[in-house]
């Protein structure tokens, strides 16, 4: 070995080495922020299964990020520790028939709030609504950056192949708007397989983001990062968070008071879609608050997407309703139902959620 060589091998073990204690520290000193609540992550679960696992993955040709058939994961954050099953639709649901056997059914469509994210499945809104109605509600809601674009396409593709009677839509206004911008989407979702409505109210033209769904397993090495390291975790956060500053947004934005008129024609132009084809079933808008909102909107003050969206319902023959003044009036206060740390509802929002739904939309007490 020629001195050269031997210098360069002996600077290039001292740079890895430099490399393993930088990392060593600095996984340590996340792991240390994590356990003493300073900072919040998705943890390590140690799960060879979660690295492999297609829960959440861009598998679904017509929206993008679904769940694969019969998949799981174990969701393991500073917040809680939960497993997730998908049926053989990819539903994070229990099996299902196509044909309701004349019992009366609703869909359910939204994202991770709907779907339940970070809470066990009995303890979601619509599974409190099916034990306590005794009416079916099939459970199509997903994580991953999931907006009324793809919850429409998700229902006219597969969801409302199943025989139900109505539906709730939920809308989350803390992103659903933004899910659905194109402009945001070059930016934040960058890589990523999406549907878009793109162009002026109602001429709008069907276009997707990305070059097509990724190999099946394009993502392992980063799922590895993410399981085994809280490094991984908090490098895709920061990485999120880069991408969101870029779009120019205030820090505090929420769609409840920073809709746009163009974010606005997009989402008149969706529910209108959703409306004819439910072919006259009946349907439930529902309005999902986030802390934001909640925060920057004071007692009494109306919300001029939720003033929007309840004359928009009532000209298409829908049912609304925003659940942020309940919410806001609970009686453990709002604060218990969310995580610290997590933007979602925990078990107790859930259930404060069902109530609502429950005591706010007659249908349930109607004969048919």
């Amino acid at each position: 070995m020629t001195p050269r060589l031997k210098r360069t091998v002996k600077l290039a073990i001292k740079v890895a080495f430099a490399g393993l204690v930088a990392f060593v520290a600095l996984e340590a000193g996340l792991a240390f922020l994590c356990a003493r609540g300073r900072l919040h992550l998705h943890k390590p679960s140690y799960s060879p299964a979660n690295v492999r696992s297609r829960f959440w993955i861009e598998t679904n040709p017509d929206v993008g990020v679904w769940h694969g058939p019969n998949s799981s994961y174990r969701h393991v954050t500073t917040s809680y520790d939960v497993p997730y099953q998908a049926n053989s639709y990819g539903a994070r649901d229990k099996e299902r028939a196509r044909e309701s056997g004349g019992k009366r059914r609703v869909i359910v469509l939204g994202d991770s709030f709907a779907e339940g994210y970070g809470v066990k499945a009995e303890d979601r809104f619509s599974d409190r609504l099916e034990a306590a109605t005794g009416i079916d509600h099939l459970n199509y809601g997903t994580a991953g950056s999931f907006g009324p674009t793809q919850y429409r396409l998700l229902y006219k593709t597969l969801a409302g192949k199943f025989d139900h009677d109505a539906v709730i839509v939920c809308l989350v206004p803390f992103n659903d708007l933004l899910d659905d911008d194109y402009e945001y989407g070059k930016i934040a979702h960058a890589g990523r397989y999406r549907p878009y409505f793109v162009g002026t109210s109602p001429a709008y033209e069907l276009v997707y983001l990305g070059k097509g769904l990724p190999p099946p397993d394009s993502k392992v090495f980063e799922n590895f990062l993410r399981e085994f390291t809280y490094t991984g975790n908090w490098a895709k956060k920061m990485k999120g968070l880069v991408r969101h500053g870029r779009t120019g947004l205030r820090p505090d934005y929420t769609g409840y008071l920073d809709c746009t008129e163009e974010q606005w024609q997009r989402l008149s132009f969706v529910l209108k879609l959703l409306r004819a084809e439910a072919r006259g079933k009946e349907i439930l808008v529902v309005t999902v608050p986030d802390v934001v909102a909640i925060q920057r909107l004071g007692a009494g003050t109306n919300s001029p997407l939720a003033v929007n969206l309840a004359e928009l319902c009532r000209r298409q023959g829908m049912r609304y309703l925003d659940l942020l003044p309940g919410i806001r009036a609970a009686s453990k206060g709002w604060q218990a139902c969310y995580y610290v740390g997590d933007p979602h509802w925990n078990a107790y929002g859930h259930e404060v959620a069902a109530r609502l739904i429950l005591e706010g939309w007659p249908w349930y007490r109607e004969e048919h």
